[in-house]
């Protein structure tokens, strides 16, 4: 259906001055792309679009409108959905087009009135008409425009979210990266080329479900920048924060967001550390019982890094160690890991400990000697410490994998144990 079947169609002599128009497209393009660069900034200070760039596109467009009012036919916009998908690729923004499409229906619509007015042979009716028909025909364009750069938009991004996710994997996996050189990795992932880095582990709570949405953006907030990558099981994010120093900005921003376990490698400054960043990430992750919203950094609890880094090993250190105590009842081993956790935490003092656990500080030195006595392992001798103290580590994290159940120890309870054997309050040394 023609526009004079749908509208009445306009004047003929307002078609006869697009024709004329069209005749000279070239001068009358260059004339509007003049207009355009010398009231849209953007044009004239930024060299993503060249002149000649900007005269083609105008040219393209301004002849699809001409064409649309010489012919009576709807326009065809798809000079319109390229410029808007080009201006996309070229970083244009959105608000930029716009503008200089309303420059250019405006500059057509004047060029239309100047001759109408010197050929006094087109009604004032018609020039209304033909205001309504043009304008209408600019709605058209910039919808299809806009609609075009976003399209185009939201693929860029997907893509260069793809890429930034791909160079955070091949970075946290230690792939080589062939050609492409560090320096082009860092400024595809927007971050500085040198570090410190760190990279942050956030354990998913559902399966390829993010851990910290939106994390990006609110570390952007306080000037720090990252780039992350979603695996099955965990958020892992490459991080660069500003001070050498303070990394609180940082671990106070991932704290608010926690919903689950968190863990932060020791700094590094190249980027070709990152794989091993990570699995040191990964180990403080893992040092913090499960279920727990929780910020371990890896440098600030070696025991507990320790006792997670080498499972098998520890596995037998803490039987090695710990077995004796192991193999008591439940009650009594659970008491004797709690005391020695509560001394260990109130840095050896038997009366902080015995605080904590509301109990006599007697008390707590009686369950330590059997402690000694069941490990063959004094507490004053600083080796052996260490030994109980990393077993502790590593007893208390498989207690926490377990399944609740009433049996802690590996042993059987008997009627009438007690912890002390009715020792175990008012001991007196």
């Amino acid at each position: 259906m023609t526009r004079r079947e749908a509208t009445g169609g306009p004047d003929p002599e307002l078609v006869a001055l697009a024709g004329r128009l069209l005749d000279t497209l070239d001068e009358f393009a260059d004339e509007i792309a003049s207009a355009i660069e010398a009231r849209v900034a953007f044009y004239s200070t930024h060299s993503v679009v060249s002149a000649e760039d900007l005269r083609l596109s105008v040219r393209g467009n301004t002849e699809y409108v001409l064409r649309s009012l010489r012919e009576d036919q709807f326009a065809d916009v798809a000079a319109a959905r390229t410029t808007g998908a080009l201006r996309a690729e070229q970083g244009v923004p959105l608000s930029v087009v716009m503008a200089a499409f309303r420059i250019l229906f405006s500059q057509i619509w004047h060029s239309l009135v100047l001759h109408a007015r010197a050929r006094r042979q087109v009604s004032n009716q018609a020039l209304v008409d033909a205001a309504s028909d043009l304008w209408s025909a600019h709605d058209t364009f910039a919808e299809e425009m806009a609609a075009a750069h976003r399209e185009t938009t939201m693929t860029l991004v997907l893509r260069n979210e793809g890429e930034r996710s791909a160079l955070v994997g091949a970075l946290l996996e230690g792939r080589p990266l062939g050609e492409t050189s560090v320096w082009d990795v860092a400024d595809v992932l927007r971050l500085p080329k040198r570090g410190p880095f760190v990279v942050v582990a956030a354990e998913s709570v559902q399966l390829a479900q993010e851990a910290l949405p939106g994390i990006e953006n609110r570390l952007r907030v306080q000037r720090i920048g990252s780039a992350w990558r979603l695996t099955p099981d965990a958020q892992i994010g490459i991080v660069r924060f500003g001070n050498d120093t303070d990394m609180r900005p940082l671990t106070s921003t991932l704290r608010a967001s926690a919903r689950s376990r968190i863990g932060i490698s020791p700094p590094y400054l190249a980027l070709t550390e990152t794989a091993v960043a990570l699995r040191f990430a990964r180990i403080a992750l893992a040092s913090t019982v499960a279920g727990t919203p929780h910020v371990t950094m890896f440098d600030d609890f070696p025991l507990a890094v320790a006792a997670v880094s080498a499972p098998d090993a520890m596995a037998r250190v803490r039987q090695a160690v710990l077995g004796p105590i192991l193999d008591l009842p439940a009650e009594q081993c659970k008491v004797l890991l709690d005391t020695l956790a509560a001394w260990r935490d109130s840095g050896g003092s038997a009366s902080d400990a015995a605080g904590v656990l509301f109990c006599h500080p007697n008390t707590v030195r009686h369950r330590l000697r059997r402690i000694e006595s069941a490990t063959g392992r004094s507490l004053s001798d600083p080796k052996a410490t260490a030994e109980i103290l990393i077993a502790l580590e590593a007893a208390l994290l498989e207690i926490a994998r377990r399944p609740p159940s009433p049996a802690l120890g590996r042993g059987r309870r008997r009627a009438g144990d007690g912890v002390e054997q009715g020792r175990d309050v008012g001991v007196v040394e």
